[in-house]
């Protein structure tokens, strides 16, 4: 079963689409290199990837979702009720009581991946509809537990979160293991080639004995876990809660996953391509922002990127159906 499986539905590596994104990432940084001398210090370089790595974290997620043939609009809410998990238990010198905030944040985000999992694949709502819901309830718990941005994460364990060493840190070292779990978890698990099969016709993987339900439950509770550790990211480096903070992640790591060559129908995606996605609109969004372009300007962008990268993946399925149709 798995060898017919993996032959029929196993993911092509979209190698243009990660070429694109390289070359727009390079052309991005040359010429804001050539804007600014400064640019391209060390240091700068440093903290950008810093910047970028917890959307690039959120997409990894993400994009396990959306080859499953769902989408989870409660990731940013995850991250900020996270947030203000940390920032409530973890203003302490204790490390047992900062190791419980830990558990407590990834137990709560494995909570809201289960429910999303269950709401989707044994209540039967659209996914759409069932984290769009999640996403809603999860925003006034965090605003429950923090009304507005406070709280306190402990010096010490944001400074060890948070410490880097030249271009390599600890939130970098963070996203590499994310990335070889996932990747692990896609290529190397019975859990990977059933989300591309799923996601591709959930009646065929059906039918080649794929448990279904078990396997896009699992995909939703490791986007929302994936999103604790975004969460963990985030807090650390403010050092407070936000209930409000993860709000723009939601549909940066669609954005992410889609201009990465992952299809929003499901069945297709690269989980490098959704990371140098993740890259590419933080380094647009850091430019933008040095440049002084207003924040009208880079939702337009973002929005844009995703129409265009909606456009271009669909246009070799279009191609496929008119040859069918000669």
């Amino acid at each position: 079963m798995g060898a017919k499986i993996r032959e029929k539905f196993a993911a092509t590596p979209q190698l243009f689409s990660v070429l694109t994104i390289l070359a727009l990432l390079a052309v991005t940084f040359l010429s804001m290199c050539a804007y600014s001398e400064s640019y391209k210090h060390m240091q700068n370089i440093s903290k950008l990837i810093v910047q970028c790595i917890p959307l690039a974290v959120v997409s990894l997620g993400q994009t396990l979702v959306v080859i499953s043939g769902g989408i989870d609009l409660s990731l940013g809410a995850t991250i900020s009720l996270t947030t203000t998990i940390a920032a409530r238990l973890m203003n302490t010198d204790s490390p047992a009581q900062i190791a419980l905030a830990v558990l407590a944040m990834f137990a709560a985000a494995a909570l809201v991946g289960l429910l999303n999992g269950v709401g989707v694949n044994l209540i039967r709502v659209p996914p759409l509809i069932t984290t769009l819901c999640m996403s809603t309830v999860l925003q006034g718990v965090a605003l429950w537990i923090m009304p507005v941005p406070g709280g306190k994460v402990n010096r010490e364990f944001a400074t060890f979160v948070m410490q880097k060493w030249g271009v390599l840190s600890m939130p970098l070292i963070l996203l590499a293991l994310a990335y070889l779990i996932i990747h692990f978890v896609l290529y190397r698990t019975r859990t990977g080639v059933p989300l591309y099969a799923i996601g591709k016709n959930p009646r065929i993987a059906a039918s080649m004995g794929v448990k279904i339900r078990s396997v896009s439950v699992r995909a939703y509770v490791i986007a929302a876990l994936l999103a604790a550790l975004t969460g963990l990211l985030l807090a650390c480096r403010m050092r407070v809660g936000d209930p409000l903070v993860g709000t723009n992640y939601t549909m940066d790591s669609i954005t992410a996953a889609a201009i990465g060559g992952t299809s929003l129908a499901g069945g297709v995606g690269l989980i490098s391509g959704s990371v140098l996605g993740s890259f590419l609109i933080g380094m647009l969004s850091n430019m933008m922002n040095i440049l002084g372009v207003d924040q009208f300007y880079q939702y337009v962008l973002k929005g844009s990127l995703l129409v265009l990268a909606m456009i271009v993946y669909s246009i070799p399925g279009m191609l496929g159906v008119k040859r069918v149709a000669k």
